[in-house]
């Protein structure tokens, strides 16, 4: 097995860019074939890894968080569409690592567990989320892996990346109640298997995987190899009740608050008349949306596990 590694010097506020020689020692002394590709900015990993598949990688290894493993995955799908078969492997060393918390041994930071999982390269089939978004004159397509937030959990995606100081956790904390001081829940409609919802809302989020935005637990339910996705959809709110109401994100208990909606489908669409941000996997794509269709690629990616 030839392995593509696409490494992110800047992930974790550049930590992993300090572990570079640590990583490439692992991965010769493990006796692994592979070929190390730096990105170097936003887009890079998607088109190192069409050129590790395109050069015979039947694995491509994200090193970094949840932004890197989202632009690897778009690699990999659309190296699929020219006959591609490259499976993902995750070394987890980034500021966020959400998607890896429903996996099991999988832990942030930990370089020999992911090496070890590299040399046995056992996998699983697990499901991929792709979008069609329309903003103003765009359409964007991408596929995510883990989450993808609509509204003001997007919005508090772009304030944690203006942050230089904090990272993980506490710096989606401190981004989501930037966002909540300054972000106007517009109407939104969300439609699926026939329903709509339509409210004035903060966020509608959608998840592959159960946690977003550096450890809350949006969609507790949220299984990554069901064919499905899971909506997480909250109302605007007044301030005693979000004072109230945001522990609860942490848990999962907030799915009984009659503020929140939750549902399951294959499909979502997601409309305003008011431009809204977009994020897949924690990364901003458009902060003027008005209308998105996501579904389910159900089994499209092979994972090491």
């Amino acid at each position: 097995m030839k392995i593509g590694v696409i490494f992110n010097p800047a992930a974790g506020r550049g930590a992993a860019g300090r572990r570079r020689s640590e990583l490439e020692a692992a991965l010769r002394t493990a006796g692994l074939d592979f070929a190390l590709f730096t990105t170097h900015g936003r887009g890079d990993a998607t088109d190192l890894t069409a050129q590790a598949v395109a050069g015979g990688c039947t694995c491509v290894a994200a090193v970094g968080g949840d932004g890197t493993i989202n632009e690897v995955v778009n690699g990999i799908i659309k190296g699929q569409a020219y006959g591609g078969t490259a499976a993902l492997a995750i070394l987890p060393l980034g500021t966020c690592s959400d998607f890896i918390k429903v996996l099991d041994g999988f832990v942030a930071d930990d370089l020999p567990g992911a090496i070890r999982r590299l040399t046995t390269a056992n996998t699983r089939p697990v499901d991929v989320g792709q979008i069609t978004v329309t903003a103003g004159s765009q359409t964007l397509r991408r596929v995510f892996i883990n989450g993808l937030g609509a509204g003001m959990d997007a919005h508090a995606a772009a304030e944690v990346g203006k942050m230089k100081r904090l990272t993980g956790l506490p710096a989606y904390i401190a981004g989501s109640l930037r966002a909540l001081l300054t972000y106007k829940a517009g109407m939104m409609t969300v439609r699926y298997d026939g329903k709509e919802l339509r409210q004035r809302l903060y966020f509608a989020t959608l998840g592959n995987g159960r946690f977003q935005g550096g450890g809350f637990m949006f969609t507790p339910a949220g299984t990554i190899d069901d064919g499905l996705l899971d909506l997480c959809a909250v109302q605007r709110l007044r301030l005693d009740q979000l004072i109230r109401y945001y522990p609860k994100l942490f848990d999962g208990s907030h799915v009984t608050l009659p503020v929140v909606t939750m549902a399951q489908a294959r499909e979502f669409v997601i409309s305003s008349t008011l431009p809204f941000p977009v994020a897949t996997d924690g990364e901003v794509i458009t902060t003027a949306a008005t209308h998105v269709v996501v579904s389910t690629l159900p089994g499209a990616l092979r994972l090491v596990v």
